[in-house]
């Protein structure tokens, strides 16, 4: 009879052969499958538009928006976290067709109405996405657009894809009754509006011909914004009689010029502002404002393309 202790042993012995052989088979009994992952549709909206910006990026031509877009699409790619890459399937797939690729104008306007259409779909979920979206748009429609209207004359430019505002009695830059902007900010944004005309009177009173003709022009119009604003309940009226111009700013054609694009800039920043955080009810009024006021800085005698933002109101933190 053997003994008890070789009997043990046996089974012991037993037990590792089982062991390695179940490990031999990589079967893993104590470990459930890994579940795999599906994105929530804010992030699938943040990889389209990620895959827009590559391909303005892949495709950018020699042309002047070419050449600012493959230097500011990069920073809105970065932004928006870059291009997600999916781990390779170890199973083969087959052979995929690759569509030609667009046009640069097409990629272009595709990443217009892309981030436009896709911020509206992100802003109850994912508000900040949304703003960064706006952003986006109106910063490559300035883009695309600025070349264009250089030597233009003063035109109010509404900023193509976006929709009207909702209010009929609302101009296309002036909020509705129901905007949700804190009245205060829109007082501050009429008084910027009236010093901007004022600075305008100033440029015209100091020109002549057509320079002159063009700067009250642009006067008129931002005297009837102000207006516009100041009508608006619970907006006070700040405005004042006179503001400071420098006259330096004004003695010569090219420092009035200096001077007109500062102070649109100013105003288009100012609208840009108000992207982040702004409801749906608000935000044609603030792209079309924005979009006015950087084309007309763009219709100025020197204006730099490549001076417009990747991001303008926004930060890639936000």
């Amino acid at each position: 009879m053997p003994s008890r202790p070789s009997r043990a042993l046996g089974l012991a012995i037993t037990a590792g052969i089982l062991a390695v052989a179940v490990s031999g088979c990589s079967w893993r009994l104590e470990t459930p499958p890994i579940e795999r992952r599906t994105p929530t549709p804010t992030v699938v909206l943040r990889d389209e538009a990620a895959i827009r910006e590559q391909t303005v990026i892949d495709v950018a031509d020699a042309s002047e928006s070419g050449a600012v877009e493959a230097v500011l699409a990069p920073e809105r790619l970065e932004a928006l976290g870059g291009v997600y890459v999916a781990t390779p399937s170890p199973t083969p797939s087959a052979t995929v067709s690759v569509a030609p690729a667009p046009t640069f104008d097409a990629a272009v306007a595709d990443a217009i109405d892309g981030a436009l259409e896709a911020a509206d779909a992100a802003a109850e979920d994912d508000p900040s996405l949304a703003a960064l979206l706006r952003s986006i748009a109106l910063s490559h429609a300035l883009v695309s657009d600025a070349p264009a209207v250089a030597g233009e004359a003063p035109a109010e430019r509404a900023m193509p894809a976006v929709p009207a505002s909702g209010d009929d009695d609302a101009g296309t830059w002036t909020p509705a009754e129901s905007s949700a902007v804190d009245p205060a900010v829109l007082a501050a944004l009429a008084v910027t509006h009236d010093r901007a005309s004022f600075a305008y009177e100033v440029a015209a009173a100091r020109a002549t011909g057509g320079e002159r003709e063009r700067a009250l022009t642009r006067s008129r119009l931002h005297e009837a914004r102000a207006a516009a604003l100041v009508a608006l309940p619970g907006v006070e009226d700040d405005r004042d009689g006179l503001y400071d111009v420098p006259p330096s700013g004004t003695a010569t054609r090219n420092a009035r010029a200096a001077t007109e694009r500062a102070v649109e800039t100013e105003i288009a920043e100012t609208y840009a502002a108000l992207i982040d955080g702004a409801d749906a009810v608000d935000v044609p009024w603030i792209l079309d404002g924005a979009y006015d006021a950087w084309m007309q800085a763009a219709s100025l005698r020197g204006f730099d393309l490549a001076s417009l933002p990747a991001l303008p109101g926004v930060t890639a933190a936000s």
